[in-house]
């Protein structure tokens, strides 16, 4: 049987369930409960914290929506937060990177259950073959957060967390079909005991694709498989032991714009992998020691004669991150830290075995003294290649409880050193670059109306980036930029004037500018919109309408990419509580863009497929 035969059979074996259901248990037509987590935000204090009563600028998307709107990947969950800007290289596995507020794709740090799997080489995560396989949530904090998590995240951090094993053992299957004979397999199961808990995943990956160059005739196909997995033991009732891994192997036919290239192909294996030891010394002090370890290993293959596009990367990062959270009485929480940093990377005929170390510092005490939140930081890191920094954050918030209003401020201050990439390179490098250092300031206000059934917010932000490093074409090697800034604001709202229907929405105005040219950056749009709709017309029947507006910004060369609407629609029907029918349509009015020069987006096209739990 063909792979693409056993696919049909086990799409009729679902549907064959989903029937069989349908006419044994029509009366359990109410539709799928997902769990959801409780309302806390744990990455911008690395502590639980309310999310009424977080002092940052926090989005946060959880499983429930993932499910509602389908999505695949998690840039996709991304493109609707506000004051990020999410660029792809012509569909799925192509390159994608994540600007946060007009700071530089590697000024994003991204983790994974705790463990950073930003690129050793690059600097920047590739969004490009991340799935939602096992998520339970992803947290965005806009900001920067040098001080907790050091150089990599002057821009902000995105935190993805795994599905945590609870109750007796549950699993789930789901296949999906549609366009440019695009398939998606996924199966799970968690579980707990009295002291073991469990979450694992496999998910699979294929498409045949269209042209990544513009205007190419030749299809690019892409295959992903990723395996996830959480442990946890309860060693006793005061100590604890949890272990995740991510795995990833990946194939992508690539082009090099505007021209077809007919067997470039790209493959890539990256993991990432903690231990974590977690103790309670007593009610008011707690210890968290985690060793964790992530690779890219990245080979391009094109058998022309006299091509470019043949290389081998192979990059590691270890690390190992102990933290103290000690409770200086009912109003304060202070976090002391210590963490370790080594970096290697080499490639075939470029890169030889260099290797980057940072030892920190940190410390971090959040006050809370109702009405007012007021949280304070410091740290201090020691490179072998670029010497001693010192950053540090100041951030408060003001509870008014009579208005259900939130005013909050921030200014912070962060560094980034150059990749091993910028420094080593041959012939695409430059070893005389100097860190990046950022001040940032941010205000703002949350305003909770109706009983909570509507909330608005409003945020003003500005940064500052001194030796900003950018890629210069005429030298061909990355340069400092005297300064750059940005600034701009971000409004959102969101409502749920009946059960039965749901509102999001967000506006992000954003300036930037080289000080030295009085140019504005590349691939950030000025102008950012987005908003969805969800509609429960009858119990078992769920819609979600997405709209996403960009507008028009430069990329390379000086060219000007033009504004684009991009219409997106899902449904859900759950057939039982334990089966459901779903389809989606991206693209809805086949509208023709570009998000960066020469490259292809998909256009109308439509997807379905089912989904069994037990």
């Amino acid at each position: 049987m063909t792979p693409f035969q056993w696919r049909i059979a086990f799409c009729s074996f679902l549907v064959l369930i989903a029937v069989s259901t349908k006419v044994s248990g029509a009366e359990e037509t109410s539709p799928e409960e997902i769990p959801t987590f409780s309302p806390v935000f744990v990455t911008a204090t690395q502590t639980e914290v309310p999310l009424k009563e977080t002092a940052a600028s926090v989005t946060l998307i959880d499983e429930k929506t993932i499910e509602e709107k389908h999505l695949t990947t998690v840039e996709e969950a991304l493109r609707e937060v506000p004051g990020l800007a999410v660029v792809q290289s012509g569909g799925l596995g192509g390159t994608t990177s994540v600007f946060i507020r007009g700071t530089n794709p590697d000024h994003t740090l991204v983790l994974i259950d705790g463990v950073q799997v930003n690129s050793p080489f690059s600097g920047f995560f590739d969004f490009a073959n991340l799935t939602v396989d096992n998520i339970e949530r992803i947290e965005v904090i806009r900001g920067p957060q040098s001080t907790l998590y050091g150089s990599d995240a002057v821009g902000g951090v995105i935190q993805i967390f795994t599905k945590k094993g609870q109750g007796p053992p549950t699993g789930s299957l789901s296949f999906e079909a549609g366009a440019y004979r695009t398939f998606r397999e996924t199966a799970g199961v968690s579980g707990s005991t009295e002291r073991f808990d469990y979450s694992l995943s496999a998910g699979r990956i294929d498409s045949q694709g269209f042209s990544r160059a513009a205007g190419g005739r030749e299809d690019d196909g892409y295959e992903n498989t990723t395996l996830s997995s959480r442990l946890g033991f309860d060693l006793t009732s005061q100590t604890r032991l949890e272990w995740t891994g991510r795995y990833t192997d990946s194939e992508s036919d690539l082009d090099s714009p505007p021209t077809d290239i007919p067997n470039f192909v790209q493959a890539e294996q990256n993991g990432a992998t903690s231990l974590t030891l977690l103790t309670t010394f007593s009610e008011g002090w707690r210890q968290e020691l985690k060793a964790s370890f992530n690779f890219e290993e990245l080979e391009g293959s094109d058998p022309a004669p006299g091509s470019f596009n043949n290389y081998e990367f192979d990059a590691q990062g270890r690390r190992v991150d102990w933290r103290q959270h000690i409770d200086l009485g009912r109003t304060s929480l202070l976090t002391l830290g210590y963490e370790y940093e080594f970096q290697r990377g080499e490639s075939r005929g470029g890169i030889d075995d260099e290797t980057l170390t940072n030892h920190a510092i940190y410390a971090f005490n959040q006050f809370r003294l109702s009405p007012i939140i007021l949280n304070l930081g410091v740290r201090y890191d020691d490179n072998d290649r670029f010497g001693n920094e010192t950053t540090y954050k100041i951030e408060s918030a003001y509870l008014v409880e009579t208005t259900a209003t939130k005013v909050r401020a921030a200014y912070g201050t962060g560094f980034h050193g150059p990749t091993l990439v910028d420094l080593f390179f041959p012939n695409f490098s430059n070893p005389d670059l100097k860190p990046e250092e950022s001040e940032s300031f941010e205000a703002g206000v949350e305003q909770s109306l109706w009983n909570e059934r509507v909330q608005v917010g409003a945020t003003y932000f500005q940064n500052r980036i001194e030796q900003l490093i950018v890629f210069d074409f005429v030298q061909f090697i990355p340069i400092n930029l005297a300064r750059a800034k940005m600034n701009g604001w971000e409004f959102e709202i969101s409502a749920k004037p009946t059960e039965r229907v749901g509102l999001l929405a967000n506006y992000t105005l954003l300036n930037t500018e080289d000080e030295a040219t009085g140019e504005e950056l590349l691939r950030r749009p000025r102008h950012k919109a987005s908003g969805s709709l969800s509609v429960r017309p009858i119990d078992p029947l769920l819609l979600v309408l997405q709209i996403r507006y960009v507008g028009e910004r430069f990329d390379f060369g000086g060219s000007e990419l033009d504004d684009y609407t991009v219409v997106n629609l899902s449904g859900t029907y759950a057939v039982h509580r334990n089966v459901s029918l779903f389809a989606r349509v991206e693209n809805l009015f086949d509208r023709e863009y570009e998000e960066v020069i020469g490259y292809a987006t998909a256009g109308f096209s439509g997807y379905g497929g089912v989904k069994v739990t037990f």
